[in-house]
């Protein structure tokens, strides 16, 4: 607190003291005189024009200029919080091989896709403030969802995956190359603040594609896009269904399944990002957690001080005074004339 400031409060008692001493010396001032008769012949009577109501009515008015002109403010402070979230795109593979019955669900085995579907919607649902984007790929890539941050939309399109959507085959290396495009943002919206990373999930080696594992690596530690590689399954014999002509599931058999383990950490490693193999749901979650955790949203908060003027309220309060005064004056004005001789 600075001089001015500790004054203030001081002066402005001072002032408002000042009309209850001029009405103290007045009413102190009085006394006693002679009077003379016929004195009114000599000079009409002045009447006090109003009576103590127009001394009432001066006071408050000089009392609530004095306040006015010390002009009363009210300060608040605001809190802005202000977020940058990620740009991120997810490649899910949906390969054939995306039908083993490795995972244990609440009512027995599951397949790959549906045990990484709930941990899908929940990663998308912790990240509010980022915009996610989808790439599908079996023999092929696609992108199915390009960075968007309508996450109700982005839930029911990964709701609706299906294995058989894709031709059959597993082209890791055009599903990172068609993500890491997806992630491209136009020359005037480049920001540094920003971050992007991919996280691509898949349960196999490459089959097909235009783009190789390695070469697709590359392209994204070129444009420094971390990647976060999932390995789904387990290697070695896993349940798969069989189905007959119609699509209708007639049994179950052993299948081999081979996750390309070294591609992806060569993936993951070259490119500053993570890999994880889950053979089971729990892994599947928290390997979803540790992406979350590592490229998690930076918040800031900014302090705004919005000062509010208080002075328009004395002020009108001395103008209401002042014309409720006006009638008085005007009625003792009208008294006064009629007295003068």
């Amino acid at each position: 607190m600075n001089a001015f400031q500790f004054a203030l409060p001081w002066v402005l008692w001072l002032l408002l003291l000042i009309p209850a001493l001029a009405a103290w010396r007045r009413w102190r001032g009085r006394a006693p005189v002679w009077l003379t008769p016929y004195a009114a012949a000599w000079s009409p009577p002045r009447a006090l024009p109003g009576g103590p109501w127009r001394m009432i009515c001066l006071y408050g008015v000089l009392a609530l200029l004095i306040v006015a002109l010390a002009r009363p403010q009210r300060t608040d402070e605001r809190q802005d919080v202000v977020s940058r979230g990620y740009d991120l795109m997810l490649a899910i593979d949906l390969s054939s091989s995306m039908l083993a019955e490795d995972y244990v669900g609440p009512d027995g085995p599951i397949n790959r896709l549906e045990a990484i579907r709930p941990a899908l919607q929940a990663f998308v649902t912790e990240r509010p403030n980022d915009r996610i984007g989808v790439v599908l790929f079996a023999a092929q890539a696609y992108t199915l969802a390009p960075l968007t941050t309508d996450h109700a939309w982005l839930a029911e399109q990964l709701a609706g995956l299906r294995i058989g959507l894709l031709e059959d085959g597993t082209a890791m290396g055009d599903g990172l190359g068609i993500a890491l495009a997806g992630l491209e943002r136009p020359r005037e919206d480049q920001d540094e603040a920003v971050g992007r990373f991919v996280v691509l999930l898949t349960d196999g080696a490459n089959t097909s594609g235009s783009l190789t594992p390695p070469q697709s690596t590359a392209l994204a530690r070129h444009r420094s896009v971390p990647v976060y590689a999932i390995g789904a399954g387990r290697n070695g014999m896993v349940p798969f269904p069989i189905f007959d002509d119609q699509g209708r599931r007639v049994g179950t058999r052993q299948f081999p399944s081979a996750l390309d383990v070294e591609a992806l950490q060569r993936m993951a490693r070259e490119t500053d990002g993570r890999f994880v193999q889950a053979g089971d749901t729990a892994a599947l979650s928290e390997a979803f957690a540790a992406i979350d955790a590592a490229q998690k949203t930076a918040f800031q908060v900014r302090t705004r001080r919005v000062t509010t003027e208080l002075f328009p309220w004395p002020l009108a309060g001395a103008l209401l005074l002042l014309l409720g005064a006006a009638p008085i004056w005007g009625a003792a004005g009208g008294r006064m004339a009629r007295v003068r001789p």
